[in-house]
């Protein structure tokens, strides 16, 4: 009955942190450049007590296909293709990822994505007042001013675009992509990624989250009816319980 009990308990858990990632997709879901996140439980077979609260791995995935485009023409918004990434810096100033191309200008004439400052590639973007901005499709920013009906254009600067394989990703809480601190993707990256020179950017466009509304309502509607399912397994095990324990009182 302990065995039923603790296996209803730990189900339930799982389901639990499946109804949070689900509930976290459905409120992102007209969030620019957010990626459809799910988790799958794997059964340890290193473990063989079922009573160690480690004999299950939780996986976490990302649906890194391209959301719907939404054609802006907006200067200032980019949508990174295929598999490039936009770099930021978070508030805590650590290098991170993002496919939100939704730039904007702060009070301190920086780039920035939802507060987070757009890292240049080996330059420091700056953007001087009273200037049209554009932004080319290998991510080199220029500035354009009439001048005695002259145009003239000035490069400000660079983004930093960059390509990592998804294996080697890992998203926080604040919604942008880290790279996995493990051996085999800090040894490989070296703490910090160089910009790629092959990855391309298309202006006046914004990708739109991934999220599959539909998919996620479904799994939302089937995780409750299974964690109801469990939540009365522990129920009748209760309930046998003292069925037994009334048994061996009327006994005695």
């Amino acid at each position: 009955m302990e065995n039923a009990v603790y296996k209803s308990m730990i189900a339930a858990n799982q389901l639990l942190e499946k109804q949070t990632v689900i509930a976290n997709n459905l409120a992102n879901i007209s969030t620019t450049g957010f990626k459809e996140k799910f988790i799958c439980a794997i059964q340890n077979q290193n473990i063989k007590n079922l009573y160690n609260n480690y004999n299950t791995i939780i996986k976490e995935y990302h649906n890194l296909s391209s959301g719907i485009l939404n054609h802006t023409r907006r200067n200032l918004d980019v949508f990174i293709k295929n598999d490039g990434w936009l770099t930021v810096k978070d508030l805590d100033g650590q290098e991170a990822y993002t496919k939100n191309g939704h730039l904007k200008i702060s009070s301190n004439k920086k780039l920035t994505i939802q507060g987070n400052e757009v890292v240049g590639n080996n330059c420091n973007i700056e953007i001087p007042n009273n200037i049209t901005l554009k932004i080319l499709s290998n991510g080199i920013i220029t500035s354009t001013i009439k001048k005695n009906k002259h145009i003239i254009e000035n490069k400000i600067g660079s983004l930093k675009l960059v390509r990592i394989p998804s294996q080697d990703l890992i998203q926080k809480e604040n919604g942008l992509f880290y790279i996995r601190k493990n051996y085999d993707s800090l040894n490989k990256y070296h703490q910090t990624i160089n910009h790629n020179n092959e990855i391309r950017i298309q202006s006046g466009m914004l990708e739109e989250s991934n999220v599959n509304a539909s998919q996620n309502m479904i799994e939302m509607i089937s995780n409750a009816r299974q964690f109801e399912m469990q939540m009365k397994m522990i129920s009748m095990c209760d309930q046998n319980a003292e069925y037994a324990n009334h048994l061996i009182n009327i006994n005695n």
